[in-house]
């Protein structure tokens, strides 16, 4: 998931981008075919992402279960609001993805030798955690000079946010 900012406001969604691509590097033609129950290399396979986030730091906005299909190397991207509920260092939504494999049809006279199917994922992050702030809508600072040690000479500066 991507996001410029790694500063969020409790409340205020995020609008993050899930990309996902796959390689079909790992293995030969003949055992992905066999173990995803594929008529060819070259077709689709069918993956299930489950977004994971504790409900009480995280209201995602959408989907949390997506089935969707691709090609090797297709970039797919998903858009996913997310919400923090409260301040602090949080960790982003975890992310699982899986193969989801159509089942194979059994022949009554052959004993069929199972193959499995492994997926391996490689995330490539901007960050797992974000720092959440309280919604302030305005502040006051005081600032002095420390060395004079009079409170007479603080300077009040008030902001209001937007």
């Amino acid at each position: 998931m991507s996001h410029p900012s790694k500063i969020a406001i409790v409340g205020q969604p995020l609008q993050a981008t899930l990309r996902v691509s796959h390689t079909r590097r790992w293995a030969s033609t003949t055992s992905l075919v066999a173990a995803a129950n594929l008529a060819s290399a070259e077709d689709p396979i069918d993956f299930v992402y489950t977004l994971d986030a504790s409900p009480d730091q995280w209201l995602i906005a959408g989907q949390r279960r997506v089935l969707f299909t691709a090609t090797e190397d297709e970039v797919k991207e998903f858009t996913i609001m997310l919400i923090p509920l409260k301040a602090g260092n949080a960790l982003l939504p975890s992310l699982d993805i899986r193969p989801r494999i159509k089942p194979k049809e059994k022949d009554e006279g052959k004993a069929s030798e199972e193959e499995i199917f492994n997926c391996e994922t490689d995330y490539l992050s901007y960050g797992e955690s974000i720092m959440v702030v309280p919604d302030v809508s305005s502040s006051t600072v005081g600032i002095s000079d420390m060395s004079l040690g009079s409170p007479r000479s603080v300077v009040w500066l008030e902001g209001v946010g937007q």
